[in-house]
């Protein structure tokens, strides 16, 4: 049986933002989305590299990945292969960027990408 995923609201990802110089927020979108859009201080690694970009990282780094939206499941990909990898601090932020988008928070990029609309 799956066990739930452990995720982080809006508003809760902001403040362990400002918190935290350790936190790790992983935009698990292609690049051209990433360049497109992304929360500042977040990097990029789509969902499909996670496991051999994280191999020699701290097993308890705390990391927080997210996608595009609610609909689009690459950071529910990323949650559950970071997990399987015995990572013990993860959380996804299942709004993705256009939720951090349409709730006025800030951004990097032009944000022009159709699905930040939806």
């Amino acid at each position: 049986m799956a066990q739930d995923i452990n995720t982080i609201s809006c508003q809760e990802l902001r403040e362990r933002i400002q918190e935290s110089s350790s936190l790790v927020v992983i935009n698990v979108l292609a690049e051209s989305y990433y360049r497109d859009c992304h929360i500042p201080g977040s990097i990029n690694i789509p969902y499909d590299q996670i496991e051999e970009s994280v191999h020699n990282w701290d097993k308890n780094s705390e990391i927080v990945v997210y996608c595009a939206h609610a609909e689009c499941d690459a950071s529910e990909k990323a949650y559950r292969t970071l997990e399987r990898l015995g990572f013990a601090n993860v959380r996804e932020f299942p709004g993705g960027i256009r939720e951090w988008l349409q709730s006025g928070l800030p951004v990097e990029g032009p944000c022009q990408k159709d699905y930040l609309n939806g």
